[in-house]
């Protein structure tokens, strides 16, 4: 859910959303992430996800010299299912799945079974219980936690 901290946020980085989407434009969307997750092998989806990727989808952003990307096309290019078979043993993480490419596509940002987002490369950060709130750390520069491979 968007709260009134991220619009804040979105709004001091310029960053532009729609908050009003109709229900057939929600579907229509919802239908092409849907697609797109499962020509890659990806089964289940997070309802969290869609609801959040029905607002970024395909959106860029440039925050604190951070650019967050949010084209699925351009994620899923090399992220088919089981790509992060090691992070989720490593971790005890469950169907990570890759949304977005943050901090100048160095890190993918992936969610877990439990609504958990993390940013995937040199490291693994914790940036939330959920797509929103990972959201606003991203924009504020903060993780919650860094793990080491």
């Amino acid at each position: 859910m968007i709260t009134n901290r991220l619009k804040k946020l979105l709004l001091e980085n310029n960053m532009v959303i729609d908050y009003k989407i109709s229900s057939t434009e929600f579907n229509t969307k919802k239908e092409f992430i849907i697609n797109m997750y499962q020509s890659k092998g990806y089964e289940s989806i997070n309802d969290s996800l869609i609801l959040f990727l029905g607002y970024f989808l395909n959106k860029s952003f440039s925050a604190r010299g951070n650019n967050i990307d949010f084209t699925l096309e351009k994620v899923l290019t090399n992220k088919n299912k089981g790509s992060y078979s090691y992070i989720e043993s490593c971790f005890d993480l469950k169907n990570l799945i890759p949304f977005a490419m943050a901090y100048d596509d160095y890190y993918t940002l992936v969610i877990g079974e439990d609504n958990s987002v993390y940013a995937e490369g040199f490291e693994l950060l914790f940036y939330g219980r959920d797509p929103f709130e990972a959201m606003e750390n991203l924009l504020q520069g903060t993780p919650i936690e860094a793990f080491k491979f």
